[in-house]
């Protein structure tokens, strides 16, 4: 008796496990494609703006930070989905996207990472190369006020 109670329990507990990963799955998998789409029309503006006003904001590191983040919530989806798996092959295909995402997770943060190395060093030239012209500009005040 008490072993037929327990397992309609167990049955019970895994059924209500299965909804909630579900909508887990849902919800991030909705999230991370929001946020992805989100940073796209972000640095589709950016690119807009930047034809305007000149300045010198890097669009390419922003897109690459949503899609980060958005393949981040993703990855959690599909692990979630790791409960709700029944057999090997449905493992495996999980297993191969799981490591695809992070794959590409891992090859966007390298990018953004040398991104953001190309901008700062460009900020430094740019920097340095206002410092010498600054430079040069008092070299020539000083050699007038000698004349």
């Amino acid at each position: 008796m008490f072993l037929l109670s327990f397992k309609g329990f167990l049955e019970g507990y895994e059924s209500i496990l299965e909804n909630i990963a579900s909508f887990a799955v849902i919800t991030l998998e909705l999230i991370g494609i929001i946020v992805i789409i989100i940073g796209a029309f972000k640095s589709i503006a950016f690119n807009f703006s930047k034809l305007i006003s000149k300045n010198h904001h890097n669009i390419r590191i922003d897109l690459g930070q949503s899609l980060a983040l958005g393949l981040e919530f993703k990855m959690g989806a599909e692990i979630i989905k790791t409960v709700l798996v029944r057999d090997l092959q449905e493992l495996l295909v999980l297993a191969f996207i799981i490591a695809l995402r992070a794959g590409l997770a891992v090859l966007i943060h390298w990018e953004i990472k040398l991104e953001k190395k190309e901008a700062s060093e460009e900020n430094y030239s740019l920097v340095s190369l206002g410092k010498n012209k600054e430079k040069k500009k008092e070299e020539k005040v000083e050699e007038k006020k000698e004349m």
